[in-house]
C-alpha cells in the first residue's frame, strides 16, 4: 500500500515537472539560447572583422577618397574623404639648411625610451667629427646625460616620431598596418630595417646604427653602403642622396619580399639583392660608382675593421705596460671612418674606464663628453 501511494505520488510529481520544464523550454530557455547564439555569432564576426583596429588609427590609415582602410577592408571608424596624414620631418628645417650641410640619422626602435652611454657615445662621435652634419636621433632624451649631450652639441637634435603618421602614404604603409610583423621573432630589428630605408628615401643623408663610433669626418663619402667582409654587405652605415633611387628600391623590396622568420633577410640580404640587380654583378669588389651608376660598396675596413668573429676583442684587456690605453689600436688605419662595435654580440660586455680595452680608448678619444660623464663601468 505504501509503495503504491508513493509510486502514484512520484508519477504525479514527474508529470508536473515535465509540464513546468516544457513551459520553461518554450517560453524562456529556448529563446534565451537563441539570443546567446546570436550574440556569440555577432561577437565572433566583429572580432574577426575588427581585430586589427587596436593597432590602427583609422583617421590616419584611411585611403583618401574612400571609406576603406589601407588593408582594403571597409570598416573605417571615421570618414576618410578629407583625411590627410602628417609626415614628420627633421625639426627646424629652415634653420638647419642655413647651418648644416646634410642630415645624419640614428633610429632607436627598442622602446627603452632613451639612450644608454654606449649609444650616446655613437651619437656624440658623429657630431664631434662632423659639425656640419645635422645629427638627428629618433628617440627620447629623458635621461640627464642625453639631455646634456644635446645641449653640448648644436648639431644634435632628438625627436619622437608617430609611426602611424610616419609611414602614411609610403611603400611601408601596407606592411606596417596589414602584415603580421609584430609577432615575428625579429620584429624590432625588422622595424629598424624598414625605417632606415624609408627615412633615407624621404630625406636623403646618412644613416648610422647606434653601435657605430665615428673616428673621423664622413662627409667626403657619398652614396654608399659598406661590406662587412668579402662576401656580405652590412646595413649599419648608409648614405644616399635624396635623388638617388637605391633607398626607394630598398623600401619597395622590403615590403614585396618581406620575411618575418629570417633576421637578416630584410636588411643586409635585401641590400645584396638590390645591388646585384642595380650593378648587374654579384662581385662586391665590382660594385663601384661606375658599375652601380653613382652608388658604391665601400671596403669593410671603412666601418667594419673588426670582424664580427672578433667583436669581443674590443672589450678584452690588452697586454700593455700602460695603466690606461693611450695608443690607438693596430687595426685602426687612416682608411677607417667608423667602428661598428657589434652590440648584438657584445652588449653584455662591460667597459672599464680603468682598463686597456680598445673600446675604452675609442670612447675616450671620440666621444669625450660621454666618456667623462659615464660611470666607471658602463
Amino acid at each position: 500500500m505504501v509503495l503504491t501511494v508513493y509510486g502514484r505520488y512520484n508519477f504525479f510529481l514527474c508529470n508536473r515537472w515535465k509540464h513546468i520544464t516544457k513551459k520553461l523550454l518554450v517560453f524562456w530557455i529556448f529563446p534565451l539560447s537563441l539570443i546567446c547564439i546570436f550574440i556569440f555569432i555577432v561577437q565572433q564576426h566583429l572580432m574577426k572583422k575588427y581585430r586589427h583596429l587596436s593597432t590602427m588609427n583609422h583617421e590616419e590609415c584611411c585611403k583618401p577618397g574612400h571609406l576603406s582602410d589601407k588593408c582594403a577592408l571597409s570598416e573605417c571608424l571615421s570618414r576618410c574623404l578629407n583625411s590627410t596624414a602628417s609626415v614628420t620631418k627633421p625639426e627646424n628645417s629652415t634653420t638647419k639648411s642655413l647651418q648644416f650641410e646634410e642630415n645624419a640619422f640614428f633610429i632607436e626602435t627598442s622602446g627603452i625610451g632613451t639612450l644608454n652611454f654606449r649609444q650616446a657615445c655613437a651619437v656624440e662621435s658623429l657630431a664631434f667629427h662632423n659639425p656640419k652634419l645635422f645629427v638627428g636621433g629618433y628617440t627620447n632624451f629623458n635621461k640627464a646625460h642625453v639631455q646634456k649631450l644635446k645641449e653640448r652639441y648644436s648639431n644634435i637634435h632628438f625627436t619622437n616620431i608617430n609611426l602611424d603618421n610616419y609611414v602614411a602614404g609610403s611603400p611601408l604603409e601596407y606592411w606596417y598596418y596589414c602584415k603580421n610583423w609584430r609577432n615575428g621573432p625579429f620584429n624590432i630589428s625588422h622595424l629598424s630595417d624598414g625605417l632606415r630605408f624609408l627615412t633615407l628615401a624621404k630625406f636623403g643623408g646618412y644613416y648610422f646604427d647606434l653601435d657605430v663610433i665615428a673616428v673621423q669626418s664622413v662627409t667626403s663619402l657619398r652614396n654608399f653602403i659598406v661590406a662587412e667582409d668579402d662576401d656580405y654587405l652590412g646595413s649599419s652605415v648608409i648614405h644616399a642622396e635624396l635623388t638617388n633611387p637605391i633607398m626607394q628600391l630598398a623600401t619597395i623590396d622590403f615590403v614585396t619580399n618581406y620575411r618575418s622568420d629570417i633576421g637578416g633577410h630584410n636588411g643586409p640580404a635585401l641590400l645584396i639583392r638590390i645591388m646585384k640587380n642595380w650593378c648587374n654583378t654579384s662581385n662586391l669588389e665590382s660594385m663601384d660608382y661606375v658599375n652601380c651608376r653613382g652608388f658604391s660598396v665601400l671596403h669593410y675596413s671603412s666601418f667594419y675593421p673588426v670582424h664580427c668573429s672578433s667583436a669581443e676583442e674590443l672589450f678584452e684587456q690588452q697586454i700593455s705596460n700602460e695603466k690606461f690605453k693611450t695608443t690607438k689600436p693596430s687595426w685602426l688605419t687612416n682608411n677607417t671612418f667608423g667602428v661598428h662595435t657589434w652590440n648584438q654580440l657584445t652588449y653584455k660586455k662591460s667597459v672599464y674606464k680603468n682598463s686597456t680595452q680598445d673600446y675604452r680608448w675609442l670612447a675616450e678619444v671620440h666621444c669625450p663628453f660621454t666618456f667623462s660623464t659615464a660611470p666607471e663601468i658602463f
